[in-house]
């Protein structure tokens, strides 16, 4: 990502105060991406990160709606997600904003409601909240693309334990095939959960859903923690699953660890699953 290198020097303002003190780096497995996170607090964090959103020209709306968010969470709890994604003739970026505030999910839906218009489908997130037995919120979050409308996604979390595993599958495997549903899709799925999540260790999944004025995602997203590059890889096929395990094991490495921080596994109504490797390193 030639790009993402000569651009970080013109983000050192913003980022480095957070990015010494908590940091994330990150990577797909389907496609040339490159990105960071990190997290910070403060109206001094909001307005770097409005500085960004004007830099990265990523029009008033998004400015709008993260100093809506912003106001709302009482500016604490802030994760910045900055991705380079990489295409034949050009890399495009995207900003992602999330507020980790844990929220009642009917106050996360009004705070929403507040910036999305009347076309945004936010009873879809109403109702994976109500498949995953939550009515609370763990992140509330904005992804802004140049031209290209907003996404708005909830983040619900899932404790994992060795009595609840089989409570936390069947949640899952009822939000899949709501918002995901093909047999081919859950069957896969299912096969690789156990390898994902462990019945004996206590530990915390994360899923969520992205709406926008252009609908419903048709796809879940399932955040693993402490998965292994090879047995992330193994939920792809062939040529695709070296290429995956080599791509986070090198992600890894990168960030002083063996072991992902979290796998995203999105889970599509059509096709394989896309994989999207964290590896946190402070």
């Amino acid at each position: 990502m030639p790009d993402a290198v000569e651009q970080m020097a013109s983000l050192e303002s913003i980022l480095l105060p957070e990015f010494e003190q908590y940091g994330e780096l990150i990577a797909a497995t389907d496609h040339p991406l490159a990105g960071l996170l990190l997290r910070g607090e403060g109206a001094g964090f909001t307005d770097r990160i409005q500085g960004l959103l004007r830099q990265w020209a990523l029009g008033e709306e998004a400015a709008f709606v993260h100093a809506h968010l912003a106001g709302a969470f009482e500016h604490k709890r802030c994760f910045l997600k900055l991705e380079w994604c990489g295409h034949a003739a050009a890399v495009d970026r995207q900003v992602a904003i999330y507020y980790r505030r844990r929220p009642k999910l009917h106050e996360a839906l009004k705070i929403l409601a507040a910036s999305t218009g009347t076309t945004v489908p936010l009873d879809d997130l109403r109702e994976l909240g109500a498949l995953l037995g939550k009515d609370t919120v763990h992140f509330v979050s904005a992804v802004m693309r140049p031209g290209r409308p907003l996404h708005y996604k909830l983040y619900f979390s899932q404790y994992v334990t060795p009595e609840s595993h089989e409570q936390v599958f069947a949640r899952l495997q009822r939000a899949i095939r709501r918002f995901a549903g093909q047999p081919a899709t859950e069957a896969r799925w299912a096969a690789s959960h156990d390898r994902l999540s462990s019945r004996q260790l206590a530990h915390t999944l994360f899923v969520s859903l992205a709406v926008s004025e252009d609908g419903t995602d048709p796809s879940l997203k399932i955040d693993y923690p402490d998965v292994a590059p090879v047995v992330a890889a193994g939920l792809l096929d062939g040529v695709r699953l070296m290429q995956a395990e080599e791509s986070l094991r090198h992600l890894c490495e990168a960030a002083g660890r063996t072991s992902l921080s979290y796998l995203g596994v999105r889970i599509q109504a059509e096709g394989d699953p896309v994989l999207k490797g964290y590896a946190d390193f402070i």
